[in-house]
């Protein structure tokens, strides 16, 4: 138990790692997931009049042809 404790306590190290990963480096980028969800794929391919297939391979592209060193920072 004093483990625990002591892990919880130290929150300084997780402060820090969360400070980082909640605020990207430009204001005009975000974090997305690498797997879209099956809501956001419907509504892709609802906004976008396609298939649910195709809003997937849209999303992929997307990804794939993201900055790398916004790539790199995740």
């Amino acid at each position: 138990m004093s483990t625990q404790i002591t892990l919880l306590r130290n929150a300084l190290p997780l402060d820090s790692a969360t400070r980082k990963l909640s605020h990207p480096a430009n204001t005009d980028q975000m974090h997305v997931p690498t797997k879209p969800s099956l809501d956001m794929l419907t509504a892709g391919s609802r906004a976008g009049g396609v298939s649910v297939q195709k809003a997937w391979e849209i999303y992929m592209a997307m990804l794939r042809n993201m900055p790398v060193e916004v790539r790199d920072a995740s």
